[in-house]
């Protein structure tokens, strides 16, 4: 592909909670910074052939100081966005920002309860969060439009799964149209391992069968990320991963400039402020990455335990477990 037709833009390295479960509780980013409405320039080459993009990947873009001028130069084009949110700075000026022109919002949330929301998110902050959903909606319908269509993603933490009839029913009272994502759980701490769906495949699915017949019922879409144990075992059995072609006809962007060539790897191919971004897609770095994504024999590193969400195996420990790993994806070390 002469171009990519998507990006994973990181606005941010930066993230205002620290969720129990998450990367960034335990591990550093190799740089805290973002990028400014001077410096997005360097990525707006590619804008004019993108068919869509994601303005976060492991952090929370709305810390990003100048989210609402980037979102602008962003929408001038004709691009379907994206980002996900844990939702406690969705305030008023950035709904007025999005409303009507970004196409799909996630909100994270994982506890339905303010006991168990403090619990995993780590503030106590539930209230604010539906609060800014509501603002949200009411503008949604005085600009009688559907957009942002709305999902909410929970992490399958096997402590937590339990209330997954509860997050179906925020789902339905938020009129989210993309209803319930369910993230499977990985780790970052020896303390959780016990809590990833592989150690209770059972459990696991018993609880996830039955949210999807509630969720069915109350005519609310559920999906879990993953797919279900038995379908992600069929699916990874070969490669270890599912088939994967994200590298032909997408990158990832940092907020120091850093280029990847998919959410999840850990060797940069170049920086987009000292390369043009063109010559950095047609790089021999990348077409080398390519090489090795499906391919058993000269597998890249990054490949063989991939941990993205969507294709990475649930029931491989090595994808699943990273409590004794001292590094992370993208430069990231343990604090």
């Amino acid at each position: 592909m002469k171009y990519p037709k998507h990006i994973d833009l990181d606005l941010s390295s930066k993230c205002n909670i620290r969720c129990r479960f998450c990367h960034l509780t335990f591990f550093s980013p190799k740089e805290i910074t973002e990028f400014t409405k001077e410096n997005i320039k360097k990525v707006e080459p590619l804008f004019k052939n993108l068919e869509s993009i994601t303005l976060f990947s492991k952090y929370e873009p709305l810390t990003c100081k100048d989210f609402i001028d980037i979102f602008k130069i962003i929408d001038s084009y004709n691009i379907e966005s994206y980002f996900s949110t844990n939702g406690t700075l969705l305030k008023e000026d950035i709904a007025n920002t999005i409303v009507g022109k970004l196409k799909y919002l996630t909100i994270s949330i994982t506890g339905f309860t303010k006991e168990t929301y403090i619990k995993n998110m780590g503030v106590d902050r539930l209230e604010t969060v539906k609060k800014n959903i509501s603002y949200l909606n009411k503008l949604k319908k005085e600009k009688n439009t559907k957009y942002p269509i709305l999902r909410i993603s929970t992490v399958g933490l096997l402590d937590a799964i339990h209330e997954l009839k509860l997050a179906i029913d925020f789902a339905k009272e938020i009129e989210a149209e993309e209803g319930i994502q369910v993230t499977s759980f990985k780790s970052f701490s020896s303390e959780l391992n016990h809590l990833m769906p592989l150690n209770d495949k059972q459990y696991f699915t018993k609880t996830t069968d039955e949210a999807i017949e509630y969720a069915k019922k109350q005519n609310i879409k559920f999906i879990l990320q993953s797919g279900s144990i038995v379908e992600n075992q069929q699916k990874t059995e070969e490669l270890g991963h599912k088939h994967c072609n994200m590298p032909w006809y997408r990158l990832s962007i940092q907020p120091n400039g850093d280029v990847y060539p998919c959410p999840v790897s850990n060797k940069t191919i170049g920086n987009i402020f000292s390369s043009p971004i063109y010559d950095i897609w047609k790089s021999n770095e990348m077409e080398k990455f390519r090489n090795g994504v499906n391919n058993l024999e000269e597998m890249n590193e990054d490949c063989k335990n991939c941990t993205h969400c969507r294709h990475r195996s649930i029931t491989n420990i090595n994808a699943n477990d990273y409590s004794s790993k001292e590094k992370y994806i993208m430069g990231m070390k343990r604090k």
